[in-house]
């Protein structure tokens, strides 16, 4: 019989956090993380009418998300009946150049797209629909702004400019405009937005009395935007069958004193949903859990959108721009987990910018929910992977591509696991460790933290609708220096260290014989012989076994230190002398 081994990972990370943080909620595998980033005004981008700077800063907030493990983005093409794209109907946005229809030389949402797709991001066209203009009338352009060129389809309301819903023609426009972008460019989904009235007393009573045909005028108000929903629907998917269309409606659907944006802005979106015509929703959950000063509570929204799913998806708006949501984010993030809904979207960029804010709810990288209604067919898996050692915990990972599968789909991506067992769990977020394109079928992996002493690696396909294959065939890799710092354990208790450039140890290895209380702490010892202890790694009772320790993030500074094992009646020390 082999000798009882247990490996044990202690991840030492110093800097506080508040209770909040913490969670028992587990990051799902799947899930949608995006982020609005809102063109209008320049309010997230862009910043400057200086192309490179534009461009810069347009790959950085791209990069930024990436490196937060966030999937999407849903970036705002019509902000005002303006273009951040190549449209053949409206004018490029005067914020791109200062001047309203001036061609900038490149192309913002192509830039986009390129950036995100490469690293495996969907993008989202957030288009804003009936809401044109402000009070400040648009100048000449080519193509003419549509308050210049429709002025008779223009209603103002509280100082904005609203194209009129129900005008059959303003229908027809709309359904172009988001046509044309559609068939041109590779975008994965469009997200609606102002898809609605602005509120009761629009001033619409002569369209009413024109195009009403004897309904109510809030059925009526419904109607039109009923059928702009269905019509684009149907039309969009006999173009791009995969497109995800969706919107961004007012949290509250429905209240019992007929208030809401069912009643007060004829926003059926529940009804988008459970007719088939949306695939998904974001809807503006834009309030703290605790329904301060009588607003709604973000955590009884959650649940309220859970009920109205529909078999679609739900991703949850959420409010970072205000003071008091920011706090509670990582709270929200675990209600929207508990609540069965499918992911969260923030308004807006820059007001997550400051990308620690997540309370560590986002440490593993997920993949974007699939929508088995678009597409129900797995990708085949990878084939023969291998795994050979570059430099010290460094791997390299490489396999044969699928073949198409039943449906002709090939893989879009790969999910990378890493398992100190067998079989690995691939439906435990924490085993995978990256999500990448299928411009390459190899993959570097880093272990920074080793955690046993070999490792199992598997690879699977994505495809184009986030459809997952088995996985491939596993291929284990023995990590040398985790064997090199057990095999310095000679004596029945033992300590080791694997020590970094600068006498920091990475690594704490350290053996008892039974089972017996333990202590192991890093003391500093400094100059007046007084000892201050660091951190204390590992305190209790254990079993016989031995036991390796991750160090991350430990305060070490120049001076002298001693790392203590205390196992039962004895004692080892382990000096270390660091440098500044």
């Amino acid at each position: 019989m082999q000798p009882h081994i247990a490996l044990v990972l202690l991840i030492i990370c110093i800097a506080t956090s508040a209770s909040s943080q913490s969670s028992s909620v587990s990051p799902p595998k799947r899930e949608v993380r995006g982020v609005w980033i809102t063109t209008a005004t320049g309010l997230d981008w862009p910043k400057s009418t200086v192309v490179d700077e534009q461009k810069n800063s347009l790959r950085t907030i791209v990069q930024n998300l990436k490196q937060a493990n966030f999937n999407t983005i849903f970036f705002q093409v019509r902000a005002r009946g303006d273009a951040y794209y190549r449209s053949q109907y409206e004018p490029w946005a005067e914020n791109l150049t200062g001047t309203l229809g001036k061609d900038p030389g490149w192309d913002p949402l192509a830039l986009l797209l390129e950036e995100a797709h490469k690293r495996g991001m969907e993008v989202h066209a957030w288009f804003n629909l009936y809401k044109v203009r402000g009070l400040n009338p648009a100048g000449p352009s080519s193509p003419q702004h549509p308050t210049r060129a429709y002025p008779h389809w223009v209603r103002v309301y509280q100082d904005e400019a609203w194209l009129d819903p129900g005008i059959p023609e303003v229908r027809e426009y709309l359904i172009r405009v988001a046509l044309d972008l559609v068939r041109n460019y590779d975008i994965d989904g469009i997200n609606f937005d102002f898809i609605r009235y602005p509120g009761k007393d629009f001033p619409d009573m002569e369209t009413h009395l024109r195009y009403g045909n004897g309904m109510s005028r809030d059925d009526w108000r419904r109607s039109n935007i009923d059928k702009f929903v269905s019509e684009f629907y149907d039309r969009a998917m006999a173009i791009k069958p995969m497109l995800k269309v969706g919107s961004a409606p007012l949290a509250i659907y429905q209240n019992s004193n007929l208030t809401g944006s069912y009643y007060t802005y004829a926003q059926d979106s529940y009804g988008w949903l459970k007719k088939q015509k949306h695939d998904y929703l974001s809807p503006q959950m834009y309030w703290s859990l605790g329904g301060n000063n009588g607003e709604p509570n973000f955590a009884t929204l959650s649940r309220a959108w859970k009920r109205y799913e529909a078999g679609r998806h739900i991703y949850a708006g959420i409010g970072a721009y205000k003071p008091d949501v920011v706090p509670e984010i990582p709270a929200e993030i675990d209600t929207t987990r508990v609540s069965g809904l499918l992911g969260q979207v923030y308004f807006r960029y820059d007001n997550i910018e400051r990308l620690d804010m997540f309370g560590n709810r986002y440490r593993t990288p997920a993949n974007i929910p699939p929508m088995p209604w678009k597409d129900n067919t797995p990708p085949m898996p990878p084939k023969n992977l291998a795994v050979t050692e570059l430099t010290p915990n460094v791997f390299h990972l490489e396999w044969l591509a699928p073949t198409s599968a039943t449906d002709g789909d090939r893989a879009r991506g790969y999910n990378i696991y890493r398992s100190a067992t067998l079989p690995i769990p691939v439906d435990d977020p924490t085993a995978l460790v990256a999500i990448t394109t299928a411009e390459a079928n190899y993959f570097i992996d880093t272990v920074r933290t080793p955690t046993a002493f070999k490792y199992f690696y598997a690879v699977s396909a994505l495809d184009k609708g986030n459809n997952e294959s088995d996985i491939s065939n596993a291929a284990d890799i023995v990590l040398k220096e985790m064997v090199a710092i057990r095999g310095k354990l000679f004596h029945a208790t033992s300590l080791s260290m694997l020590l970094a450039n600068g006498g920091a140890p990475t690594l704490v290895a350290y053996k008892i014989a039974d089972k017996m209380n333990v202590s192991l702490e890093v003391i500093e010892q400094r100059a007046d012989e007084l000892e201050t202890t660091v951190t204390t790694i590992a305190r209790g009772t254990q079993e016989a076994g031995t036991y390796v320790v991750g160090l991350r993030n430990v305060p070490f500074r120049g001076g002298r230190y001693v790392v203590r094992l205390r196992a039962g009646d004895a004692t080892i020390e382990q000096p270390l002398e660091l440098r500044q």
